[in-house]
């Protein structure tokens, strides 16, 4: 099996954090990327800084929020139209919170389900018709050790990577047969703007989750790289 080369690229929430460096480390690579998030001007900031780095000929992006359908399949008819095909989906946007069951609101957990569950679905759905198209296809979604250890306050944010955990484990059984390979990426603790808690040298760096997406999308197209943990080198 040949590895795979230059690939079409939806990276979502990468305006900032591991979705940015995600860009980054797939233009270093020669990917051509797209990337989204909910705010225009940090969107904007996103792409300014990309294209002085990189020029504008593999880059482009649009405003979008992922808890919108119409407005998911709006950003991947934008890509599609970019970039002629897309065979590389790497759901990225997220948010989070530590609070106790108590304290989380009605609103609070509407919004963390619909970003980090529904949001997904949707992105795949709406990109599907795309991928398998393409064939030799890759989806990453971004997990967490969350998604297989709970804490304290973490009733919301453990609900939602326990659940994308299962949903990547049953969507790469009913993809597989198109030639769509589906990946989860879970890491410990990473130094973003996700991390309420004062940041620690130990952290993981967005870099570091960016390279092992890198690594794993030109991976042999006989293999999938299923699910990986990255935990940082001092235990957590």
């Amino acid at each position: 099996m040949e590895l795979k080369k230059s690939r079409n690229a939806i990276i979502t929430g990468a305006t900032s954090g591991i979705g940015f460096a995600i860009a980054r480390e797939f233009l270093e690579r020669g990917h051509n990327v797209f990337i989204c998030g909910r705010k225009e001007e940090r969107l904007t900031n996103a792409l300014n800084n990309l294209i002085t780095d990189f020029g504008n000929k593999h880059i482009a992006g649009s405003v979008c929020d992922v808890r919108s359908l119409s407005a998911v399949e709006k950003m991947i008819a934008i890509a599609g139209e970019r970039f002629g095909k897309i065979d590389c989906l790497i759901n990225n946007a997220g948010i989070g919170f530590v609070t106790t069951f108590e304290d989380i609101t009605p609103d609070q957990w509407q919004d963390i389900i619909n970003t980090n569950l529904t949001g997904v679905f949707n992105c795949c759905h709406a990109a599907l018709p795309w991928l398998k198209k393409a064939g030799n296809s890759d989806i990453v979604n971004l997990g967490s050790r969350a998604g297989r250890y709970s804490f304290a306050g973490g009733t919301g944010y453990n609900a939602t990577k326990f659940g994308l955990q299962g949903f990547t484990e049953a969507l790469f059984l009913d993809l597989h047969p198109y030639g769509i390979r589906v990946s989860l990426v879970a890491p410990g603790t990473v130094m973003t703007d996700l991390t309420s808690s004062k940041p620690q040298d130990w952290y993981l760096a967005p870099k570091d989750i960016a390279k092992v997406i890198g690594d794993i999308i030109t991976t042999d197209s006989g293999a999938t790289v299923n699910w990986v943990e990255i935990r940082p080198a001092r235990p957590q």
